[in-house]
């Protein structure tokens, strides 16, 4: 398999960017599709792709609608299935691909959440679940509730620009600069996309019992933008015993581009070796 570029047709046949990246050597021992949170692209994850492919792993990784080079007005969706169909669409192409090896779902921020939510209706399609900083402790506060619900169905795809400091993803300064120019990199949230969102923790929280794929969950303890705590809640509540959780000190957003990344990657392909 060779490093290739493409497009795809997501839900409802949305044109959407990804790319697949070949595993060092061969045999591979499996593939693992990986999911970008807001504001990110599949380029983002460059350093996460790293570890996977050279633990043997190949990888294929997707635009979300509204990012990097996919199709969408940017941080919009309509409703939450379009999210879950686009990664539908995605891996079913992947399993067509990949024969028998097994396949993995890994997911970052956001997209820890559309995978965690794709793992409620299709959890027997994959061999494992990975979450990476899951979205799933985001907390909005009453009025910023109200406001979102209202807006969603007044005008949802208003954009608003997210405020922001790159501090808080990782304390690497080198890292921080190349965030912070990378022109595929996006700041626009919308009422559509936020309502889908609060939605989908909700719902997640709610049926954690019934995730019934191995999980790992990795996260920093220095998290500000997904709080440790309500990952543990989350955690506990998972239905299936084969779970494991890593959690780093000193480590924020994105541990798999911050001080001690390669325990985190050491534990990451530790588990897959092991799934």
């Amino acid at each position: 398999m060779e490093a290739a570029e493409g497009m795809f047709q997501g839900h409802q046949g949305i044109e959407l960017f990804y790319r697949k990246i070949p595993a060092s050597g061969a045999p591979a021992r499996g593939a693992v599709i990986a999911v970008h949170g807001l504001g990110d692209h599949s380029g983002g994850l460059q350093n996460l792709w790293g570890m996977l492919t050279e633990g043997g792993y190949h990888v294929y990784a997707f635009d979300l609608r509204g990012h990097g080079r996919s199709s969408g007005s940017r941080g919009f969706i309509r409703d939450w299935e379009e999210y879950r169909g686009d990664l539908h669409a995605f891996r079913t192409m992947v399993a067509s691909e990949i024969a028998e090896l097994p396949l993995y779902l890994a997911g970052h921020s956001l997209g820890g959440v559309v995978c965690a939510d794709y793992a409620l209706y299709h959890g027997r399609e994959l061999s494992g679940l990975m979450l990476i900083a899951p979205a799933l402790s985001y907390e909005a506060t009453f009025w910023e509730k109200c406001l979102i619900a209202c807006m969603a169905q007044i005008k949802p795809d208003l954009t608003v620009r997210k405020q922001g400091s790159a501090d808080a993803l990782t304390c690497i300064p080198e890292i921080r600069a190349r965030l912070v120019s990378d022109p595929w990199r996006h700041n626009a949230v919308t009422p559509g996309l936020g309502l889908g969102l609060m939605r989908a923790i909700k719902r997640i929280r709610s049926q954690a019992h019934a995730i019934q794929v191995p999980l790992l969950l990795q996260y920093g303890l220095d998290d500000a933008i997904t709080p440790p705590a309500q990952l543990q809640a989350f955690f506990d509540t998972v239905g299936i015993a084969n779970r494991q959780k890593f959690e780093y000190e000193a480590v924020r957003h994105r541990p798999f581009e911050d001080e001690g990344r390669e325990t985190f990657g050491a534990d990451l392909l530790g588990w897959l070796n092991r799934h």
